[in-house]
Formats: C-alpha cells, sequence, structure tokens
C-alpha cells in the first residue's frame, strides 16, 4: 500500500474516532462487505459507548482489516461518508497534499500549454463533441471531453476527478435531459464548488440552478469551428484568462498549416479584443514562415511585429558586405 493511501486512512481514522456512532460502523460495514468483522469485533462499540482508552486502537484494528484486503473500498468509504470535504475544512494544507495531490498528478491528458477546458455534456453528442475538441485545439484550448455513461469504470471515474481538479475552465453543452442526468450535475457542482468560470453552450435548453447567472451562448445550428471561436472570444474577453489564452494561441497557432493560421489571425484581429502590442507579441512568438508574413503583411506593419528583428538583420547585412 502506497503513502497517500497510508495518509488516507489515517484521515479515515480519525473522522470515525471523532464522528462515527454505531449505525454509521454498520453502514461501513455493509459498504465495504464487512458487516460481520465490525459487528463481531469484541471491543469496537463498547469502547464507543463507554468512551474507553482504547476506542482509537479498536478503530485502526478495523480499518487496517476492511482496507488491506481491497484498497478500492477506501475511495467508497472516503466518498460515502463525505470525508474528504470534512478534511479540506478541518486541515486545509494537508488536505491538498492527501486528496488533490495524487489526482492532479494523473492528469496528463491535457496539452502542455494549453487553456485547459473541461466539457459536460451528453453521451448521445459524442461525435459532436470531438470535433469540437479538435477546433478548440486551433485556437490553443486543450479539451477534456466527458462521457455520460452509467456504469463507467473506476479508472474512468478517477480520469474525470482528475480534469475536475485540474480544469481553468468549464463548458456545459445544456440541452433536454441535461438536467436529469447525474454525472452532468456532479461535475457542473464540482465547477461551482471551485468557483471556476462555466460558459454554458445552449442547446434547445437555458443555464438553471445556481449556473444560471452565466451568459450562455447559443449553438444550435451553428458548426464545430465557429462554436470554437465563440468560445474563445468569451475567454479573451475576461481579464483573468487574457494572458493565459494569449500565450495558448501563440504555442497553437505555431502547428498550425499556413492557410489555418492566416485565417485565425485575421479572425481573431476581426473581434478587436486584442491590443495590437498583443497581436505584435504573438505573432513573434508563432514561427510565421515568409510566405505567411507576406500574406500578413499590412497587419504585421500596424502593429509594428519583427520591427527590432529586421534592424538587427539589416545590420549584420551591413557588416557582412565589408570585404576582409
Amino acid at each position: 500500500m502506497d503513502s497517500i493511501n497510508r495518509k488516507k486512512i489515517s484521515v479515515i481514522s480519525k473522522y470515525a474516532i471523532e464522528n462515527f456512532s454505531e449505525g454509521d460502523w454498520l453502514t461501513l460495514g455493509q459498504i465495504t462487505g464487512k458487516v460481520k468483522d465490525v459487528t463481531e469485533h469484541p471491543r469496537l462499540f463498547r469502547s464507543l459507548s463507554f468512551g474507553d482508552d482504547d476506542y482509537d486502537y479498536c478503530v485502526a484494528e478495523i480499518l487496517e482489516l476492511v482496507f488491506s484486503q481491497d484498497i478500492s473500498m477506501i475511495a467508497e468509504v472516503v466518498d460515502h461518508f463525505d470525508i474528504d470535504l470534512w478534511y479540506q475544512q478541518k486541515n486545509p494544507e494537508k488536505y491538498q497534499r492527501v486528496f488533490v495531490r495524487g489526482v492532479v498528478s494523473s492528469a496528463d491528458f491535457w496539452k502542455v500549454g494549453y487553456v485547459k477546458l473541461f466539457v459536460s455534456h451528453l453521451s448521445s453528442n459524442r461525435k459532436r463533441m470531438s470535433h469540437l475538441k479538435a477546433s478548440l485545439a486551433n485556437w490553443g484550448i486543450s479539451a477534456f471531453i466527458a462521457h455520460e455513461d452509467i456504469e463507467a469504470s473506476k479508472e474512468w471515474r478517477d480520469e474525470v476527478e482528475a480534469g475536475l481538479e485540474t480544469m481553468e475552465v468549464m463548458v456545459a453543452v445544456v440541452e433536454p435531459k441535461f438536467k436529469e442526468s447525474d454525472w452532468c450535475a456532479q461535475e457542473v457542482g464540482f465547477a461551482l464548488g471551485r468557483k471556476i468560470d462555466i460558459i454554458p453552450l445552449k442547446a434547445g435548453l437555458d443555464p438553471f440552478g445556481f449556473f444560471g447567472k452565466y451568459q450562455g451562448i447559443q449553438i444550435k445550428g451553428k458548426t464545430a469551428e465557429t462554436v470554437a471561436s465563440d468560445i474563445t472570444q468569451v475567454l479573451l474577453k475576461k481579464p483573468k484568462h487574457r494572458d493565459k489564452c494569449l500565450q495558448s494561441l501563440g504555442n497553437a497557432f505555431s502547428t498550425l498549416q499556413s492557410s489555418k493560421k492566416i485565417e485565425l489571425i485575421n479572425i481573431l484581429d476581426s473581434w478587436s479584443i486584442v491590443t495590437d502590442a498583443q497581436i505584435k507579441t504573438l505573432f513573434e512568438c508563432s514561427s510565421l514562415s515568409s510566405f505567411e508574413k507576406d500574406k500578413l503583411k499590412n497587419l504585421i506593419a500596424r502593429v509594428g511585429a519583427f520591427d527590432n528583428i529586421e534592424v538587427e538583420k539589416s545590420i549584420w547585412t551591413e557588416f557582412d558586405d565589408i570585404p576582409f
């Protein structure tokens, strides 16, 4: 058993000592399939009832018996009793080390240097969301596509949790039956709990409940490329996301084919959201080819991109012409 799981068992033990009743112990036995071990322990309930000094030892003994045989039960017990939320309030710093670090370290599905965007949607939209993911990548946005799956595997749930823990913004595709989806409701609730910005995409239903305050984007009849550009505009208009978006755009544009790069740069300029100075910086980190510079020469001249580079080149050219 690794150190993180040992620490989680220690937290469960502290929670049980401070909060468990006899009914809670029976519930734990039912969750883990260890009712007989719990009820037949010679001292557990007596020590609990009378506050005996050996109660802490009885708790440790039962938990060791339960979790040493099946460590997957650790997550089940933590989730059922909301022990992670209790520990987050009790000791926020240690909570991060015990319950968050392990999840965060496994979130290796994001594109490095891109905005991390979690997409909450119904499984019926899977194909369209795949197209949206590809279009968002052109704008420097790495999309995690969550799928509704009633019989999701433990590994799938871990990956979704990692996405929720590490996302920087959420998109929720709000359509009929979205309210009834347990997965979608939990994902939105997670984003609200982390105070993450949510961008609702309205596909036949308006945002509701606590995230009804967020203005949605109407997407019915729009292509994936149009929706991706709408999402990018929303992020660029938010000061707290703008710098990261611009850095991500530079990373993404440097990987695009010339025609797509030129198209998106012109679209970006047409929005009148980004300043000339920001476009200048974007140009100088986007690896523009001579062909691309020629096609964008008017915009490059307007923002003054590559001026210093051209001056430096002319100086070296002048010296190169001097014979030895």
